[in-house]
């Protein structure tokens, strides 16, 4: 790994370890997102560019990117901590999400990973509306707007 990105991570705090990615604590409002592999740079780029291509009906409903760097070994994500709990109103709450997603040309995958009481890939922002917070795996098709 490039001695720049042990720099990123030099003293910041392992908030979530993925199959490709690893998450840390940068400060408090925001998350450092380094790949451990090219699947993880594959999911950075794609988090980058879903982002920064979305209108705003979408964007607002992605945890900021702040920051990439590397080829995209890196990125420096808003944080959101606001856990996201699974009732029968978090379900149709998460399908009209994924409609607005669709309706962009934006295919949503892994919203309903659900595990020990909440939504790994959701939280909420101070408001209560849903914010993703992976959005590695989506597919971003062309979208006619």
């Amino acid at each position: 790994m490039k001695r720049s990105i042990h720099k990123l991570m030099r003293g910041k705090k392992v908030i979530g370890i993925g199959s490709s990615r690893i998450v840390y604590d940068w400060n408090h409002n925001y998350v450092l997102k380094v790949a451990k592999s090219k699947l993880g740079i594959r999911c950075n780029r794609t988090e980058v560019t879903i982002y920064r291509s979305s209108p705003s009906q979408v964007r607002r409903r992605l945890s900021a990117v702040v920051k990439h760097g590397n080829g995209y070994r890196w990125l420096i994500m808003r944080k959101n901590v606001r856990k996201f709990s699974r009732t029968s109103e978090s379900v149709y709450r998460i399908d009209k999400l994924r409609e607005r997603f669709e309706r962009y040309g934006i295919i949503p995958h892994d919203l309903r990973v659900y595990k020990n009481g909440h939504y790994t890939n959701l939280r909420l922002k101070h408001n209560g509306k849903i914010v993703v917070i992976d959005y590695g795996h989506f597919i971003n098709t062309p979208w006619q707007g």
